[in-house]
């Protein structure tokens, strides 16, 4: 009751900013939280519930445009520091030291929580190796397992290809940062542009595993992801040899059963009430969270049913 309050007082205090003008210094009509147009920069792993929820927005406040550039974090983080441009989305908060570019000029920008993701891990379908241990997989991402037979006998692949999308992207920094605890990425890892093309790559060759953004894979009714799905196995993860593995899915992040969870922000630089602050409330209100539910992620500010899911 206590949130559903807050969401409405949220909604209605937008609404009336939204009615009367926004004007900067100059006295130039600028935008406002429902109207006007604004460029953003959405690291790339979060590309399909951005675009999903631009398309929502943009067609419930028809006066209002948001031009999403997609790159990685570490352009984005870069932009909002430098200033040319002011609404990020990526998977992190500012560090404090970050915060010192904003802090200097009586500013603290709101890091709005949106959603919870999570880093997953996907094979080539002829890879019967499916499910790896904690440990397992941090071994392979050190470098200190090279050849798929080092993790079964059997298998007949050769070397271990580790594949990402982007070097300075949240995903990679989130391997290093929580995977390998600040240690050293294998040094026989490669780097492509983009997930799409950590999907095909995978897909097409059989020693390679793939690190990618779960929302490329979560909505299971997007026919992209359907057939994404059908290109590349997902891996599951157990913490142990002799737990249960679990994959990338909502329930699992929500149960906490699948361990490389993270979090989805919208950084607003913008010092006014303009269209940052209406896209963060309505990406952390009621329709922006059913969004996220709805395209297989797990919303920070709404309760989650749970429904098993299904293992591939």
């Amino acid at each position: 009751m206590q949130r559903s309050v807050f969401i409405c007082t949220l909604l209605s205090f937008v609404c009336l900013l939204s009615c009367g003008e926004n004007k900067d210094k100059s006295g130039k009509v600028v935008d406002t939280p429902t109207t006007g147009s604004i460029r953003i920069m959405v690291d790339e792993g979060y590309r399909p519930i951005i675009e999903s929820s631009i398309d929502v927005f943009d067609s419930i406040y028809r006066q209002s445009t948001i031009e999403a550039i997609y790159t990685s974090e570490g352009q984005a983080v870069d932009a909002i520091l430098r200033d040319s441009i002011q609404i990020i989305i990526i998977t992190r908060k500012l560090t404090d030291d970050e915060l010192k570019f904003f802090t200097q000029r009586g500013f603290t920008p709101p890091m709005t929580p949106i959603a919870h993701d999570a880093v997953a891990f996907v094979l080539n379908p002829s890879n019967s190796d499916t499910v790896f241990t904690q440990a397992q997989l941090l071994d392979i991402l050190a470098g200190k397992t090279t050849k798929w037979s080092q993790m079964n006998p059997k298998s007949k692949l050769g070397d271990i290809q580790v594949v990402f999308d982007n070097p300075l992207s949240g995903t990679l920094r989130y391997v290093k940062d929580s995977i390998l605890a600040g240690g050293a990425l294998t040094t026989k890892a490669s780097a492509l542009q983009t997930n799409a093309e950590v999907i095909a790559y995978v897909g097409k060759n059989k020693n390679a595993i793939g690190i990618i953004a779960a929302n490329w894979i979560s909505d299971t009714d997007d026919s992209g992801v359907q057939q994404f799905r059908k290109e590349i196995k997902i891996a599951d993860i157990a913490k142990t040899v002799d737990a249960t593995g679990y994959g990338p899915y909502q329930a699992y992040l929500a149960t906490g059963d699948y361990p490389y969870k993270r979090t989805m922000y919208i950084i607003n630089a913008q010092a006014r009430k303009g269209l940052g602050l209406g896209f963060a409330s309505f990406l952390a209100g009621d329709q922006g969270q059913r969004i996220v539910l709805k395209d297989g992620l797990l919303p920070a500010q709404a309760p989650t049913r749970l429904i098993k899911a299904t293992r591939d």
